[in-house]
This record gives C-alpha cells, structure tokens and sequence, in this order.
C-alpha cells in the first residue's frame, strides 16, 4: 500500500515537496488557497485542491486523519501556519510536520507539541557554509556533531592507486560508502538525486582502482574528513 501525505500551502518548499513525495512513489494530496498555486500541480500529484488551511471545516473534509502525515508548509505568514497546525490536532490527524520559519514559530509549535519540525532554510544555511569553509566539499549531511558524511572529488595522490593499498580506514580514519562515476550535476548527494541520475559504483572491494573523475562519499569524524581534503590543497 503507497504511503499518503497531504501537503498543507505550496510556495516553493511545499512544491517542491510534493513532486519528490510523489516521484518516491507516494500518494500525494496537496492543498493551498490559492487556485494558481493548486494548477501547478494538478496533472502532476494524485490530488490538488483548493481549501483554506485556517478553515477547521474546510480540512476535516480532507479526510486528513487517515493519512501517514500531514506537513504544514505554510510559508511567511506563521499565523497561518499556527492556526493550521491547532485544525489539523483539533480533527485528529496523528502525523504532524511543520515547517519552522522563525525562532518565535518554532517556540509556538514546541508549546503546541509538534515533535516533527522542519527547518530547511537553517539546514540549507548549515550545509552551505561547511562547503564554504571546507574547500573541496561538494556536499555535506551531517550524522552527528562529530561525524558527516560528503561528497568530494578524489585526490590526486589516490589516482591510480587501489582501495586496498591506501587502506582508508587506517591511514586516513575514514570509511568509503561507495564512488560516484557520473552526475548530471556536481555536488549533489546521490541519496537526494533520482536513482537513474547516477552512476554509483556500489560496494567496494580492495582492488578497485581510483580515477581521476571519481566522486567519492565518505564517512568519518571531522577531523578525518579534514584530513582527506587537505590532500587536495
């Protein structure tokens, strides 16, 4: 059975959620007040429709209870949101995510005991300035305060070497996931890209030989990873 998810206002995060919920295999029910925002998305979810988030009325005629989760992607106006979030507990729905867009948001939506809580602006601003500070990554999802996994373009002195004789672990403290051959486009996580998108080697043995082009996502402690790109400087 597909998994079902409405998605509550539809500007550019609630969008774009939409189509990968869908493109994931989900049933997709996406609503917002706006009759343009709504057409965008007719023909490409299973259902779009146009209801009012601070109608209680107007939700519990979703049919918003039975689904496995219910994200509230209402932008700017936090008001809005708050008032959509206080409908949706109000009607029973079990599953709730609420996009965060301000510290006084965030606040109101601990107060109000909504676990799941989305901060894209923040893990965006968060991922970006490691790729700053840290020439060379391409892509950063940090594991915990000490562990992350990237993606980085393989260093000079790997080329032509095999996995078994640079024995990453031990020399260098890191862990290789597996080698992306070929993108469509650079720098992006092949778990957030289309599977058909990439050519991911997959695991691993000891005699794989490193090549110039080769993408490499590693695991390992930030003093590690450090490590690995100071290789390329």
């Amino acid at each position: 059975m597909r998994s079902r998810f409405a998605v509550l206002g539809l500007g550019h995060f609630g969008f774009n959620l939409s189509l990968a919920l869908t493109k994931k295999g989900a049933e997709v029910l996406a609503v917002d007040n706006r009759e343009s925002q709504v057409e965008r998305l007719r023909d490409r979810v299973a259902h779009a429709v146009v209801a009012d988030a601070k109608d209680k009325g107007a939700l519990a005629s979703l049919g918003l209870e039975d689904m496995d989760a219910v994200i509230v992607a209402i932008g700017e106006d936090f008001e809005s949101s708050i008032l959509a979030t206080a409908n949706l507990q109000e009607i029973g729905v079990k599953k709730i995510s609420s996009r965060v867009v301000s510290p006084t948001h965030e606040k109101l939506l601990k107060l109000m005991n909504v676990e799941d809580l989305i901060l894209p602006e923040a893990e965006a601003a968060e991922q970006f300035a490691h790729k700053l500070i840290r020439k060379g990554i391409l892509e950063y999802l940090e594991i915990s305060k000490d562990h992350s996994i990237v993606e980085l373009h393989v260093p000079k002195i790997f080329v032509k070497k095999t996995l078994g004789d640079l024995n990453l672990r031990k020399n260098y403290g890191i862990n290789l996931i597996t080698i992306i051959k070929s993108v469509k486009k650079a720098g992006l996580f092949s778990l957030k890209k289309e599977p058909e998108e990439n050519k991911v080697i997959g695991v691993l043995d000891g005699s794989y030989v490193f090549e110039p082009d080769d993408i490499l996502v590693v695991f390992g402690s930030e003093s590690s990873i450090k490590k690995i790109l100071d290789l390329s400087k």
